[in-house]
């Protein structure tokens, strides 16, 4: 009977191991595997996963001789959590004359009933196509009758005229992939610039020359460059706080057209040098048009400002001027919908129209300024390696002064002079300067943001804990209290501090600086908070706030870095002090810690002095940018931050 159970048990495991571990990754084809199937080995916090997923794209041979490309994928649908991976989309571009395609769509759903696999196909009125936004179609269309443990399949193929945009292919999403492959037949007479992007290797790549794969007329034929790419056990890629755009950290092969070769003999380079891409942006794009414009400006300001000599003084004034006289629109158009006229007329403009008023104003006035195009952090980095104008979607400028450098942008009127918005924190960018050429400068902030926290707590008689508080915010912290300062009357944001801590019985509120952006922003406070008293000890956590109040990273393994955008300080002291018949009873101990190659400290001090308690807490990061192998570290250090905040307690008793 027990080598019975044991048999039995041992086909049990084997079975299941076969199960979840042999998956048919080769093909769209559904086996029983795919479908007995309950987890996915490499990452048990999977919801669902591509099994399987291919990508072909060629020049068609003959007829419109347009971009084809044919896509196939097979997702396995682990839980109920998984279901939204059966809802695809898919983007299809538009102009004003040409469109992509969208056409030959199969999909099925595929389940386990009975021990026989039962398929049921999505019908064609499911597929739904509707406006996604000037330039795209939005193509939807969910799966029927899907179930945990369900497979789905789907192949389709896009048309598209838009040749010289070869489709790229991404080898990772927010799901893991078992088994990604991309093919791609270039034409011999078109040269692409190829790159594979992210972190993570190819499994196998092949290329060959396939002959005569296109052909012309009855004499013109062109051979293909035919590639072949393939990536096994991709990991999803998950996002997390403190990143910049996830297309400059996803896998994925990108393609762009560098020359084109005509058969009458004729070439067209697609891949510009800087000199070029200067002389366009100087005489042909719009910003170069309207950075002419300077004596459309020469009204703009008030007599009292043009007497001002020219110096850092006239500069701020200028800056104030225009944030306080002129305002944004939310659009971020820099190469189009340009016209300096408009925005002095409406006094209101997009991104490019507001920063060329302010740089045009400062050439009037005879200031040293320059145009500078950005790649702001959610549209990811611009490419270094040759000029691609459509990496960029943002443009600030460069005042000169005594040598002195300062990035402005005048979209925001919470900044202060010398501080462009945390949007534009992205590394790097392109300063334009029409006479000695463009070059590249690095995007850091001057100085250091900080939290400043200073509490005084006195334990009365009664066993009430009375606090006098004052918060001070410098840099980008100041810039997000006075935005949110901004949006509401001053009387509701004070009542929000009135009213926000549950924890904090707060009798007065009031604020310092709101409106003076060079000064730090300042909210002082005064408060009763409850203690926790269990006969005649007090238990008591010291600090009111906390700086983070949890770990923000939370994955086992980041493949990208960690990106503040600014370097960060925080400290909190607090004072607490207590009548002469009470007496600390447990004091922590001191805590001291270097965050990886001495890039941050930590602390946690205690110091008597008789019936007071000194505590001073302070987190410093010395750098805005950690690479991926100090995610480790960085992980760790926020543990002992969050324990630190949330977890210290100081015992005082009560001696009579």
């Amino acid at each position: 009977m027990h080598k019975y159970f044991l048999s039995i048990l041992f086909l049990s495991i084997s079975f299941l191991s076969f199960s979840q571990e042999n998956y048919n990754y080769k093909s769209l084809v559904v086996s029983q595997a795919d479908l007995k199937g309950t987890r996915y080995e490499k990452d048990t916090t999977a919801n669902a996963f591509y099994i399987y997923e291919k990508g072909f794209s060629r020049i068609e041979n003959g007829g419109n001789y347009n971009l084809l490309t044919d896509y196939s994928g097979k997702i396995k649908i682990l839980n109920k959590e998984g279901f939204e991976k059966s809802t695809i989309e898919v983007l299809l571009y538009r102009n004003k004359s040409k469109k992509e395609i969208f056409r030959n769509l199969i999909a099925f759903t595929h389940n386990l009933e009975n021990g026989k696999i039962v398929k049921t196909k999505l019908e064609e009125d499911k597929v739904y196509r509707e406006k996604y936004n000037e330039r795209y179609t939005l193509v939807k269309f969910t799966f029927p009758n899907v179930k945990p443990g369900s497979v789905i399949t789907y192949s389709y193929q896009t048309e598209s005229p838009f040749i010289f945009n070869f489709n790229g292919w991404d080898f990772q999403d927010d799901i893991p992939k078992m088994y990604s492959e991309c093919i791609a037949d270039l034409p011999g007479n078109y040269v692409y610039n190829i790159r594979l992007v992210g972190p993570l290797k190819l499994d196998a790549e092949d290329s060959s020359i396939k002959k005569e794969c296109i052909e012309l007329s009855n004499t013109a034929t062109a051979d293909c460059s035919h590639n072949q790419y393939i990536m096994k056990n991709i990991p999803a890629f998950k996002k997390e706080k403190y990143m910049t755009a996830k297309k400059n950290y996803f896998s994925r092969i990108e393609y762009e057209l560098k020359e084109y070769k005509g058969f009458d003999g004729v070439n067209k380079k697609y891949t510009e040098t800087w000199k070029n891409v200067d002389k366009e942006l100087r005489t042909e794009k719009t910003i170069g048009i309207q950075l002419k414009k300077v004596n459309a400006t020469k009204n703009v300001l008030p007599e009292t400002i043009k007497a001002m000599p020219i110096g850092l003084e006239k500069a701020r004034a200028i800056y104030k001027h225009i944030t306080d006289n002129y305002t944004w629109n939310d659009k971020y158009r820099i190469f189009r919908d340009v016209e300096i006229k408009e925005i002095l007329k409406s006094k209101v403009g997009n991104v490019a129209e507001m920063n060329i008023l302010l740089h045009n104003v400062y050439k009037e006035q005879g200031f040293s300024v320059k145009p500078v195009l950005l790649s702001t952090r959610s549209n990811g980095y611009a490419t270094k390696i040759h000029p691609v104008l459509t990496d960029f979607n943002y443009l600030i400028i460069q005042l000169t002064i005594d040598q002195e450098t300062h990035l402005l942008d005048a979209t925001e009127k919470t900044l202060a002079f010398g501080q462009i918005p945390f949007r534009c924190l992205n590394q790097y960018a392109r300063l334009l300067d029409f006479k000695k050429g463009s070059s590249w400068i690095d995007i850091k902030p001057k100085g250091r943001s900080s939290h400043y926290y200073r509490e005084r707590l006195t334990l009365t008689n009664e066993s009430k804990l009375k606090g006098e508080a004052k918060y001070t915010y410098n840099g980008y912290h100041a810039n997000s209290k006075r935005r949110a300062f901004d949006k509401v009357p001053k009387e509701k944001y004070l009542d929000k501090i009135l009213n926000d801590d549950e924890n904090l019985m707060v009798s007065e509120a009031s604020l310092q600086n709101e409106d003076d952006l060079e000064k730090p922003f300042i909210e002082e406070v005064n408060f009763t908070k409850s203690i926790e008293q269990i006969e005649d000890i007090i238990y008591l956590k010291p600090f009111t706030k906390s700086f983070f109040k949890e770990n923000p990273f939370k994955l086992n393994d980041r493949t990208y870095p960690v990106d503040f955008g600014y370097k960060d300080s925080y400290s909190y002291m607090v004072q607490i002090e207590i009548p002469d018949n009470y007496q600390f009873l447990d004091i922590p101990k001191n805590q001291n810690y270097v965050l990886q190659g001495k890039s941050g400290k930590l602390s946690l001090n205690f110091k008597l002095l008789g019936n007071k308690l000194q505590i001073n807490h302070i987190i410093s990061f010395l750098s805005s940018y950690y690479p991926v192998d100090y995610y480790g570290s960085l992980k760790e250090f926020f543990n002992l931050i969050v324990d630190m905040e949330n977890n210290t307690v100081i015992t005082i008793k009560k001696t009579s």
